[in-house]
């Protein structure tokens, strides 16, 4: 999921595996069809009609036809088999009535919900005249209609969105941006968005097609309703999305209009604005850096503690991209007081969240010692211990061994010694037991770096014994340790059997005699130290 080392110098505590000090990792979301956020990349307009004037009007006695129905039928009501017929209609109409009863009907027939008919109609050699048809400024409801079923026909498949995509559908879309009748606007954006919800290729010809300034351009605009800014900032996240990004210096100047449309009244054009700005910081640090010179920042951190979940996920999204910037713009998170509002997150009822949480947690552990005091004096590490350390979610758990690991790598003596007395030492071992190779190699990494630290400790004469390498012991670490000996993965066995040769002499039944209790590291949950540990 994750990828790529930060330039970092490597922490104080150290081990042969790790060539590159603690990862702040970027992350690499895959396209999918459906958004993060809960919401369709693509979807059909919904035909708010009536179901009682949903039948067909006919005299007594006589047929159904395609003048049968009217706009206030219901998708459902119009038969499939009239198809060829309502083609007909809009290639061949003799008057723009006839045509538009036919274009009218062809939009229904996409709308139904099971199995609409894309590639008849793609093939029906209709899609050519309704393109011609979104041409025509001086007939709007004829352009209207002409635009939702290409709008439909761009929600189905992936072969039906290219299709019109090659026929000449964008630079179409991106005019009717720009119609006086706020309908139009409306069916442009809509347009946009589900072709942009098709993928990257769809995304980056938008981009070269101008749709991100022409869709800047109305957002700007004060007199737009209300629901022509949801389509058109919905259109917006869309060409932000997916990877590989677009080019930043194509996309950064969204972030003005997207900077003002955060403090929107209407809650949906919040969300989407702020589901773009987490697209756009995702990334280098010079997409972290435009986004923080936006100004965005303090508003994005207000969403960690708001009650609205989308706007909470987006807000910890941004938060976690920020984090895995350099040093100075992870300072201006903890500036903006970030670091009280992260705890209540990893109790948060949806896992997601929790994971991003952790996520963030793990690149903040990996900045400066002075960012990770800042940590611990938050009293964060007590819940990700207690609460991540040991969840039955395994991404969760992995993010918050990846959180523990960069303290041991990036943290001093001292911070260490914090993680032991809030029990860190049982979970992390209790981690062993997984299967997948790259979270044992992380939890090996952060059990080595506290086994160190004990042996410096016994060392300097602070103990008598090692007493980290007695609590491996106690927990049944040792036995995890042993089992990884048996993986195929020569790295893992490797690093298990230095641990082993290290630390502990089985020979004697234990590390160096038996297990001494003098210094407490107890559960997770037993012990919780304040926030007033001296560095």
């Amino acid at each position: 999921m994750f990828s790529g080392q930060s330039d970092k110098p490597k922490g104080a505590k150290q081990t042969p595996s790790v060539k590159a000090g603690a990862e702040r990792r970027q992350r690499q979301m895959i396209s999918v069809r459906q958004k993060a956020h809960g919401e369709v990349m693509k979807h059909v307009r919904e035909d708010h009609t009536s179901g009682v004037a949903g039948l067909p009007t006919t005299e007594d006695g006589e047929p159904v036809n395609a003048w049968s129905f009217n706009i206030d039928t219901t998708p459902e009501n119009v038969p499939r088999e009239l198809l060829p017929e309502f083609v007909r209609m809009v290639m061949e109409g003799q008057s723009d009535a006839e045509v538009y009863q036919g274009v009218l009907m062809l939009r229904k027939i996409l709308a139904v919900e099971k199995d609409p008919p894309h590639d008849e109609v793609n093939q029906s050699g209709v899609i050519p005249y309704l393109l011609n048809l979104m041409d025509r400024f001086e007939a709007p409801r004829l352009q209207f209609e002409a635009a939702w079923a290409l709008t439909n026909v761009a929600a189905g498949t992936t072969a039906s969105t290219i299709f019109i995509v090659k026929a000449g559908a964008i630079p179409r879309f991106v005019a009717l941006l720009g119609s006086e009748h706020a309908d139009c606007r409306d069916q442009g954006a809509w347009g946009l968005g589900n072709i942009a919800g098709e993928g990257v290729y769809c995304r980056d010809l938008l981009l070269q097609n101008g749709a991100l300034p022409a869709l800047l351009a109305l957002l700007s605009d004060p007199e737009q309703p209300a629901g022509v800014l949801r389509n058109a900032v919905w259109a917006l996240s869309n060409l932000t999305r997916g990877k590989p990004s677009p080019p930043l210096e194509q996309v950064s100047i969204a972030l003005p209009t997207l900077s003002k449309l955060l403090h929107h009244e209407e809650k949906e054009i919040v969300i989407d604005a702020a589901w773009a700005i987490s697209y756009i910081s995702d990334g280098p640090a010079e997409r972290v850096q435009a986004v923080i010179d936006s100004g965005v920042v303090p508003r994005v951190v207000e969403f960690l503690s708001c009650s609205v979940t989308p706007l909470q996920t987006s807000g910890i999204r941004t938060v976690g991209n920020i984090a895995s910037g350099d040093d100075s713009q992870t300072q201006i998170l903890i500036n903006h007081g970030v670091l009280p509002l992260l705890g209540p997150l990893l109790m948060h009822p949806r896992r997601e969240i929790r994971k991003e949480t952790c996520w963030t947690i793990s690149n903040i552990a990996a900045g400066n010692p002075f960012q990770i005091d800042a940590l611990i004096a938050s009293e964060i590490f007590p819940v990700v211990i207690s609460n991540c350390l040991v969840s039955n979610e395994l991404d969760v758990r992995k993010e918050a061994v990846w959180a523990i690991a960069n303290i041991t790598l990036c943290g001093v003596a001292p911070h260490l010694r914090y993680l032991l007395q809030c029990g860190v030492i049982t979970p992390l071992c209790a981690v062993l037991t997984t299967h997948e190779s790259r979270i044992l190699t992380v939890a090996l990494e952060a059990l080595l770096g506290f086994l160190q630290l004990g042996e410096d400790d016994y060392k300097a004469g602070m103990f008598e014994r090692n007493v980290v390498a007695d609590a491996v012991l106690e927990c049944g670490g040792v036995d995890s340790i042993e089992r990884i000996q048996s993986y195929t993965d020569t790295n893992l066995y490797s690093m298990a059997l230095s641990i082993l040769e290290t630390y502990f002499n089985l020979e004697d039944g234990a590390p160096n005699g038996a297990f001494d209790t003098s210094m407490d590291f107890g559960d997770a949950t037993a012990n919780q130290p304040n926030a007033g540990f001296d560095f």
